[in-house]
């Protein structure tokens, strides 16, 4: 039978564990697919080589749409950007 008392579990400080719970919470969601990476050299590079065709083949994709749209139109086709966040403002 065990004598004394129980030894107590070692635990974070409140104050760290409640800050690092608050960081977690606003950071929310991650976006994109996540990948187990693979162990052997020709897989990654069988990877690499499908990821690079892939982008070419909808960055050509997205080149001949934009090039049909602006053939088909009197006016030339002006592409909405994302304005860069201003510096002074905050």
């Amino acid at each position: 039978m065990a004598q004394g008392r129980p030894k107590a579990a070692a635990k974070r400080p409140k104050a760290a564990a409640a800050a690092a719970a608050a960081v977690r919470g606003t950071r929310g969601p991650r976006k994109g697919g996540r990948t187990i990476a693979p162990k052997k050299l020709r897989v990654i590079q069988q990877q690499k080589l499908k990821k690079r065709l892939e982008v070419g083949i909808r960055m050509r994709i997205e080149r001949e749409t934009v090039q049909r749209a602006q053939g088909g139109l009197p006016k030339k086709l002006a592409l909405v950007t994302v304005p860069p966040p201003a510096k002074g403002k905050a």
